[in-house]
């Protein structure tokens, strides 16, 4: 009953219901929004947003859920937005498994043994990938595709794609470390 009146008189504009909605709220959005971007700044920031839109939109609130839950949705949204709004840093897979230019063009027959066998170490590395990591690496590295493309293709947001060719990636340095000798 307590969070029904304190949201009615904040779609008043009271400012000491607003005052309390945000002094009871902005640690626990504050922390989600932190876990999501890892940066206190940055969530700072994000939670100045969150509150404009939770101040914003509480005229629109119907009370379907918690109030709560609301803003932890809104916090979600936003932290979701500005993920999708992030260019992530592009490694490409040379990074992590060397250039054309450390190749011998004419390999012997132990280099032909050893290139297959790392040929072999990263495609059983990639193959362990989730699926969804994996698609994302294949249609990048195997099929050429620009992040649209693959986004069409795999049927999400590029920024859904670069995150997972980011996870993909990372995960595939921390598997492929101890045969970095090798590779």
């Amino acid at each position: 009953m307590r969070e029904r009146e304190l949201v009615l008189a904040a779609q008043r504009a009271e400012p000491a219901a607003l005052r309390e909605i945000y002094i009871a709220y902005h640690r626990r959005a504050y922390n989600l929004v932190l876990y999501s971007l890892g940066d206190p700044a940055l969530a700072q920031d994000v939670l100045q947003v969150v509150f404009l839109k939770v101040f914003r939109g509480l005229a629109s609130f119907r009370f379907q859920s918690s109030l709560a839950t609301w803003i932890y949705r809104i916090a979600h949204n936003e932290c979701r937005e500005h993920h999708r709004r992030l260019k992530p840093p592009i490694v490409p897979l040379e990074a992590v498994l060397g250039s054309a230019d450390e190749v011998d063009p004419k390999p012997s027959s132990h280099d032909l043994h050893a290139r297959r066998e790392r040929d072999l170490i990263i495609q059983r590395a990639v193959m362990e990938l989730p699926v969804k990591m994996r698609e994302a690496v294949v249609l990048k590295y195997v099929e050429g595709l620009s992040y649209d493309d693959m986004a069409r293709v795999l049927g999400c947001a590029p920024g859904t794609v670069a995150s997972r060719l980011n996870r993909a990636l990372a995960e595939l340095e921390e598997r492929l470390r101890p045969f970095k000798r090798l590779l």
